[in-house]
């Protein structure tokens, strides 16, 4: 499982991403995906951190909301590029900037920017990170259908913007080395970085990425 070394790495650094994500969750992405994985009736369960991420989750702090599933299909979502932000995330006033965030870390990681990638992570997430994981972690990955679903607030007064996207892999890079097609819901814990944007920060270390095989 290729996809889970470069989550593991990101969420490593403090946690993270991470699907890239995903993750990590990233992994989230994706997305982040994160360190060590757990697979658990559909779940994945990201430990402490060790390497990359992305995304990429796990038991979100009490102030933040995890989704259960996807976003709602009505009333259809707004869009802000790619990404586009969900009936729970449209009335806070930084949605559009984290879903523009959220549009730079999906790209990057379906053109395999690893320079742009890199610079989306804090620095605890950078670490350990090489741009030869993430070639071998997202190198049959494609995220598409990213839908900024909600923002909250995490005790350490990260934003938490839960996503939810689809994954399209070559099946020995999937959670479970059987999915060519996967679902994920994950939270990206994002920072103020000193250039007045975000950076993706590491995730609590109970935090959970869930993933499904597509319908």
């Amino acid at each position: 499982m290729r996809w889970w070394p470069v989550l593991i790495a990101v969420l490593t650094a403090a946690f993270v991403v991470g699907s890239g994500a995903a993750i990590i969750a990233l992994r989230v992405g994706h997305h982040p995906r994160t360190e060590a994985a757990q697979s658990s009736g559909g779940s994945t369960q990201l430990t402490s951190p060790s390497g990359q991420g992305g995304s990429a989750l796990d038991s979100p702090p009490p102030s933040s909301t995890e989704p259960s599933g996807p976003a709602p299909s009505s009333p259809a979502p707004s869009s802000a590029g790619p990404v586009a932000i969900g009936p729970g995330a449209s009335q806070d006033a930084s949605a559009p900037a984290v879903a523009a965030f959220l549009d730079r870390y999906f790209t990057a990681i379906n053109s395999r920017d690893y320079q742009t990638y890199s610079s989306l992570l804090s620095p605890a997430l950078q670490q350990g990170q090489t741009e030869q994981q993430f070639a071998s972690g997202y190198r049959s990955t494609v995220d598409s259908a990213e839908t900024l679903v909600s923002i909250s607030t995490a005790a350490n007064g990260d934003l938490v913007a839960a996503v939810t996207f689809t994954s399209h892999q070559d099946p020995a890079d999937s959670p479970d080395q059987q999915q060519s097609c996967t679902d994920w819901t994950v939270s990206l814990f994002l920072r103020q970085g000193s250039g007045g944007g975000y950076l993706i920060d590491p995730p609590p270390s109970s935090y959970h990425a869930s993933y499904q095989g597509c319908p």
